[in-house]
C-alpha cells in the first residue's frame, strides 16, 4: 500500500468526555461571530514584551520520556520588541476587544501580565470594561527564578480580573484554601453549645465570631500556588506554561459546570485543561503549530474539534490497514524525514540521531468522511507511555482510514493509502 498525504476540513478527537474546540491560527484572523456573548470567561496570557524569542523543549523517543536525555528546541513564540511598542500595544488591545465581546453579561476577564505591561493593560482594560467593572488586581507571589542585586527580586505577576456588567457571576465558596495558620493571636478561645470552638473579639462595639472549622477563602494575593517544578508531571516542555490550580482558582469562582471558556493565546492549554477536568467546555487558540501539538495531547482525553494547518515537508509514511471483524488495524512500519529537514533544530545531546520511530511524537488513526478525519484511536509519548504503539484499531464504519501524525518538529500531516499493484 502506496501511502501518501490527505486533507481535511477539521479533525474530530472521538471521545466521550466533552472537551472543546482547539484552533491553531492567529485569534484576530479567526472567525468567532458564532461564539459572541456566549463566554462565560476569557482567559488571556498574551506574549510579553521583553524582545525574547522562546522555544519548547520536546523530548524525544522513549529514552527522552524515560529520561530526559534527549529533545529538541522547537521555536515556539515570540515576545514584543519592547513595553512601549506600538504594534505590539494594538495587538494587546484588539485581544481585550474581542474579550469583551465574547463574555456573556455575566462573564469574567483575567488577563495574566507581567509588572512590565501591568500599567498600560489597566488602562485599556479600564477603558474597553469600564472602571466600574474592575474586580481585583491579583497577585500571583512565587518564589522560583534568579536573584537581582540590582533591585528587589520580581517574584510576582499580576492578574487583572474584570467584569463584563454588573451582573457579573462570581462564587468565592466554590475555592477556599487550606488555612494560613492559628487564629489564637489575643482573641478569646470559646466553645459553642454544639462543641464547635470558636474565637471572638469585640472591635468598635461589636463582637465578631471566628469558627475554627469555617472555610477559608482567598484574598487577592494567590501565594498558595507555587510556580511548576521541573520534574512536575503536567509539564510539557512549552515556556510560559501556568499551574492547573492557578486556573481551576479562576474558573471555578466564575464558571459553572457546562459554561464556555475561552483562552485566545491559550499555549500549552492549561486554561483548557482546567476547563475540562471541571466539566466546562472551551474553545483554545494559538497560531503556534508547537502550541498546537502540545494541547492536542494535553486534550487527547477529551472529545476536541480540532483546526490547524497540514504540513507539506518531504516526510514519508510507510503504514498498513487490515481489515478484522469489526476493527481495522492500522499499523505505522516506518517513518522517514529528509535529514536537511532536521538540520536547523538545536538537539540535546548536539549529536542526538532521530531516526525511526522517535521522529514521532504523537500519531492518531481513524477515518475521512465528507471532510472530516475521526480519530477513533491514538498513541503519544508521555511520560507514563513513552514507547509508542506502532498499531491501533479503528472501528469498521463508513469512510477512508486515515492516519493523523505530529512529528518531533511539531508538524502535522494526514495519510491515507491507495493499493499498491
Amino acid at each position: 500500500m502506496i501511502w501518501h498525504r490527505s486533507h481535511c476540513l477539521r479533525e474530530i478527537n472521538d471521545q466521550p468526555q466533552e472537551g472543546g474546540l482547539l484552533i491553531c491560527q492567529d485569534a484576530l484572523e479567526v472567525d468567532l461571530n458564532p461564539y459572541m456573548g456566549q463566554a462565560q470567561m476569557v482567559y488571556l496570557d498574551p506574549p510579553g514584551s521583553s524582545g525574547n524569542a522562546f522555544t519548547c523543549k520536546l523530548r524525544v523517543g522513549k529514552r527522552g520520556y524515560e529520561s530526559s536525555r534527549q529533545a529538541v528546541q522547537l521555536p515556539a513564540y515570540e515576545d514584543g520588541r519592547h513595553p512601549r511598542d506600538e504594534r505590539y500595544l494594538r495587538k494587546i488591545r484588539k485581544l481585550i476587544e474581542l474579550s469583551h465581546l465574547l463574555l456573556d453579561e455575566t462573564g469574567s476577564m483575567f488577563l495574566h501580565v507581567t509588572v512590565d505591561n501591568l500599567a498600560r493593560t489597566r488602562l485599556m482594560m479600564d477603558e474597553v470594561f469600564g472602571e466600574d467593572q474592575f474586580r481585583n488586581q491579583i497577585i500571583w507571589s512565587f518564589q522560583t527564578g534568579g536573584r537581582s542585586k540590582r533591585y528587589f527580586s520580581r517574584k510576582h505577576d499580576a492578574i487583572l480580573f474584570y467584569a463584563k456588567s454588573d451582573k457579573h457571576y462570581f462564587d468565592i465558596t466554590q475555592v477556599p484554601i487550606a488555612k494560613r495558620g492559628s487564629r489564637d493571636n489575643h482573641m478569646k478561645r470559646h466553645v459553642d453549645e454544639h462543641g464547635r470552638s470558636y474565637r471572638s473579639i469585640v472591635s468598635g462595639g461589636k463582637k465578631y465570631i471566628y469558627y475554627d472549622d469555617e472555610p477559608v477563602f482567598p484574598d487577592d494575593v494567590w501565594a498558595d500556588v507555587s510556580q511548576m517544578q521541573q520534574k512536575d508531571p503536567q509539564r510539557t516542555g512549552y515556556p510560559g506554561q501556568k499551574p492547573q490550580a492557578l486556573l481551576d482558582r479562576m474558573v471555578l469562582s466564575t464558571t459553572r459546570p457546562g459554561d464556555l471558556v475561552v483562552d485566545l493565546c491559550c499555549g500549552s492549554g492549561t486554561a483548557l485543561a482546567s476547563a475540562a477536568t471541571n466539566e466546562r467546555r472551551f474553545i483554545g487558540i494559538d497560531n503556534s503549530p508547537v502550541a498546537f501539538a502540545a494541547c492536542r495531547k494535553r486534550l487527547s482525553p477529551y472529545r476536541l474539534v480540532c483546526q490547524a494547518p497540514l504540513s507539506q515537508s518531504g516526510a514519508m509514511l510507510d503504514a498498513a490497514v487490515l481489515p478484522g471483524i469489526g476493527y481495522y488495524t492500522v499499523s505505522i512500519n516506518a517513518y522517514t524525514v529528509p535529514e536537511e529537514e532536521l538540520a536547523g533544530i538545536t538537539r540535546q545531546p548536539k549529536d542526538l540521531v532521530i531516526e525511526g520511530m522517535d521522529l514521532i511524537d504523537q500519531w492518531h488513526a481513524g477515518l475521512i468522511n465528507k471532510g472530516v478525519f475521526v480519530s477513533y484511536a491514538s498513541s503519544l509519548r508521555e511520560k507514563q507511555t513513552p514507547e509508542l504503539e506502532t498499531s491501533l484499531e479503528v472501528p469498521l464504519l463508513r469512510g477512508t482510514v486515515a492516519i493523523m501524525l505530529i512529528d518531533v518538529l511539531g508538524r502535522r500531516s494526514l495519510w491515507t493509502g491507495t493499493p499498491a499493484f
